[in-house]
């Protein structure tokens, strides 16, 4: 219960500091009265869009021209899980989700606060993840700002307590990305029955095996922030599939991304950008969340390559364009 509370303290001094008197939206609440509205968000309808990768219906002169893309291999799929996995030792767990997860947001008007919210809550329920419920204290905070790196060049000064378990190095890290997104997670290692350190400072752990660590790694909390102007073009979906990549799996987007992931959102190439989660990312998450919680990392991410390969043969990806 402590921790709860500490955690839910923690999100939304963050959403206070970058929106002095914005109330957080809980997946579809909304500001209380008089508190300052958000400017509207020129978010895309979710509706088939050349511009975002989908298809339009071809018309009665257009020519079909087949392309026939070849399935990722495995040895490219593992090569993509490695590069957007977070860092971690092969004999650690990859954190992770233990708890219900519950979703913050503000920065964008209301409807789409509520169309994101309801998205991610499909895709972590997709993922296997456990949904918190209303009333819920936020897990996950999701703050969309005019000027990111102002952001938190400011939380670092300010409230470097928002870092959680992070290292300078990699406080360093974030702060000195580029891009419209800064995002991070803090997590606590416990025992793999899920006992927490000691007042003495000691985890009692079982016996040592060799097939899963002694050990856990529960993430706690979830924070991105997103930079409002960029997601003029975007669908809801797309944005809620590329934040579910993000806090619910870890994960990192490449310096040029793929297409074969939403991670690839904010590229720049707009043409080429998936309209939603691909067989990989869906692989991703499930294989994430599917094995034990105490599996070495070499394990998940070799689980997760299994899971985007069976993901990849239900959802082969298009042989044609027009």
């Amino acid at each position: 219960m402590e921790r709860g509370r500490m955690r839910g303290h923690l999100l939304v001094a963050a959403a206070g500091l970058l929106f002095p008197g914005v109330a957080i939206a809980q997946q579809s609440a909304s500001p209380p009265q008089g508190a300052t509205q958000p400017p509207a968000s020129p978010v895309a309808p979710d509706t088939p869009d050349p511009a975002q990768g989908r298809k339009a219906p071809a018309g009665p002169t257009d020519p079909i021209v087949v392309t026939g893309r070849k399935p990722a291999s495995r040895k490219e799929i593992s090569a993509l899980v490695h590069a957007i996995t977070p860092p971690s030792p092969n004999d650690a767990p990859l954190a992770r989700f233990h708890d219900a997860v519950c979703f913050g947001s503000v920065g964008l008007e209301r409807s789409v606060l509520e169309m994101i919210g309801y998205r991610l809550a499909a895709d972590a329920e997709q993922a296997g993840l456990k949904l918190a419920g209303d009333g819920c204290t936020p897990n996950i905070l999701v703050v969309f700002t005019d000027g990111v790196s102002a952001g938190v060049d400011t939380l670092v000064r300010r409230k470097w307590w928002i870092f959680g378990d992070r290292t300078p190095s990699e406080i360093r890290t974030i702060v000195g990305e580029t891009g419209p997104v800064r995002a991070w997670s803090n997590s606590e290692v416990l025992s793999r029955d899920g006992e927490h350190i000691n007042k003495g400072g000691f985890l009692n752990v079982p016996i040592a095996s060799r097939l899963v660590s002694p050990t856990r790694n529960d993430m706690l909390a979830s924070i991105v922030l997103v930079e409002r102007s960029a997601v003029i073009g975007k669908t809801s979906n797309q944005i809620a599939d590329y934040l579910a990549m993000r806090t619910l799996g870890g994960a990192r987007p490449r310096a040029s991304g793929p297409t074969e992931t939403i991670l690839s959102l904010f590229d720049g190439n707009a043409n080429r950008v998936p309209g939603e989660l691909t067989a990989f990312d869906r692989g991703y998450l499930r294989g994430l969340y599917a094995g034990q919680a105490n599996a070495f990392a070499w394990s998940t991410r070799g689980l997760i390559v299994q899971r985007v390969l069976k993901e990849q043969q239900a959802d082969p990806p298009p042989s044609a364009e027009h």
